[in-house]
């Protein structure tokens, strides 16, 4: 029998930022990132007036990035592990 291939708890979203800085947003689907990406980001990224970035939604935290300043972003899906590790 085929194993069902293990589903990703979050997605971690990398924006690398001009002078080296990086900033990470976490989406619970894939999705969401695509969405993000379609309809917030890829409208904007020739812009370089600030962009509000959810960077922990369950705090209401939010950066405000430059969408021209971004030179590279890299989706990561992460695995919750079955052990929990304290």
């Amino acid at each position: 029998m085929p194993r069902e291939p293990r589903k990703p708890d979050e997605y971690i979203v990398h924006l690398k930022l001009e002078g080296g800085h990086e900033v990470h947003i976490r989406f619970n689907t894939i999705e969401e990132v695509k969405t993000w990406y379609a309809s917030q980001f890829k409208a904007k990224a020739n812009e370089d007036d600030l962009l509000p970035l959810p960077v922990k939604a369950d705090l209401n935290e939010i950066l405000l990035v430059r969408p021209k300043r971004v030179s590279a972003i890299h989706v990561e899906p992460n695995f919750s592990s079955s052990v929990e590790m304290f």
